[in-house]
């Protein structure tokens, strides 16, 4: 599974999925999202589960896109806010 980074590999895979421009209808790729994770932040924590010394998860949330049902990227969702709101970080 890739771990999208960057937002030029967000548009790469976009492109890959088959997806339009404008997200719109991705369903119509058969393209589908889930969401995991417990805090939301982009400080690096949502590539795998993070847990305190006292197991409580401090995983940041994160979006797990799927084609045909099947996980193919993962993208932290504050990370998208920031994306959407002028971030080119």
């Amino acid at each position: 599974m890739k771990l999208i980074r960057t937002k030029a590999e967000l548009v790469a895979l976009a492109d890959e999925l088959g997806v339009r421009p404008d997200w719109h209808e991705p369903d119509e790729q058969n393209v589908t999202a889930t969401t995991g994770g417990v805090t939301f932040d982009n400080a690096g924590f949502w590539d795998q589960d993070y847990r305190s010394f006292d197991g409580v998860s401090y995983t940041e949330r994160y979006v797990t896109l799927k084609k045909n049902g099947r996980p193919v990227a993962r993208v932290n969702l504050a990370t998208l806010f920031a994306w959407a709101t002028g971030f080119e970080g």
